[in-house]
């Protein structure tokens, strides 16, 4: 996280796959704090984490209409905050892909593909880029 901890708020249909995932992290050695998974309806939490003044940034992946709601709540607070957060919305079937130099390049273009176009491309997790490593380019 380059220093920084995160809250992590999943969508309500994601709660159970989130708590794996962060047993998976702890288990692998990610210190207490780091990541800290919460449980609340998005409302709720954006309540308390849009009115601190050390909000610092999001990350959100989710409808259009909610990323506009979260973007005019922070552009209201602005001069409560200590410094200008840091927004990314992932909106509209927008995801990325992170693929790893160990993957096998024939396996993430399938991947690639089938993100991208499973569905039409009508999902939260439509693959829209890909960060792959230079050594992995050319195959």
């Amino acid at each position: 996280m380059l220093g920084n901890v995160a809250v992590w708020k999943p969508a309500d249909s994601q709660v159970y796959s989130a708590s794996v995932i962060m047993e998976i992290f702890e288990e692998a050695g990610l210190p207490p704090g780091v990541i800290n998974l919460i449980y609340v309806d998005g409302p709720t939490a954006g309540d308390v984490i849009f009115n601190h003044p050390d909000f610092a940034g999001i990350h959100f992946t989710g409808s259009t209409g909610v990323f506009q709601r979260i973007w005019k709540t922070i552009g209201e607070n602005i001069a409560r905050y200590k410094s200008y957060p840091r927004i990314v919305g992932e909106t509209g079937g927008k995801d990325f892909v992170m693929v790893h130099a160990s993957a096998d390049p024939k396996a993430v273009a399938v991947g690639l593909g089938r993100g991208a176009f499973e569905f039409q491309g009508q999902k939260c997790s439509a693959a829209s880029r890909a960060y792959v490593p230079k050594s992995l380019w050319k195959r």
